[in-house]
């Protein structure tokens, strides 16, 4: 972001040396956080909603991605499968799935750990 002051006749450029991935990988984990509470105290709606809170914060950077209409199917599907959920142990098995997704789409979008291989150069 760049912001402009005019001073007289001269004009400053400041740009912000804040990073928005960071902001944003640290509300990703805030949602994973609430997820994980969620599950375990069993409030299975309140977990779909968070889940649909991290599919917003990942959107942007699943635009940027090459097979982003096959994600973006994907996602419709796994939506619709946790709303057709026709008792609690389905909607457990539908979240689950919907949850794991979006985790892969996490890594996808460079949000989430980087896997080497322990034999590759540079593996610490």
């Amino acid at each position: 972001m760049v912001f402009y002051k005019n001073q007289g006749q001269e004009e400053i450029r400041q740009i912000s040396k804040y990073n928005e991935g960071g902001f944003s990988i640290s509300r990703l984990n805030n949602c994973w956080i609430r997820c994980n509470y969620y599950i375990k105290i069993g409030s299975f709606t309140q977990w779909k909603f968070e889940l649909d809170n991290i599919w917003l914060e990942l959107i942007p950077d699943i635009l940027r991605q090459k097979n982003k209409e096959e994600l973006i199917r994907n996602n419709k599907k796994s939506m619709r499968k946790v709303a057709l959920s026709t008792n609690r142990t389905e909607l457990f098995f539908n979240l689950m799935q919907r949850h794991t997704f979006l985790r892969e789409c996490q890594d996808i979008a460079g949000k989430a750990g980087v896997y080497v291989d322990e034999d590759r150069e540079g593996f610490e």
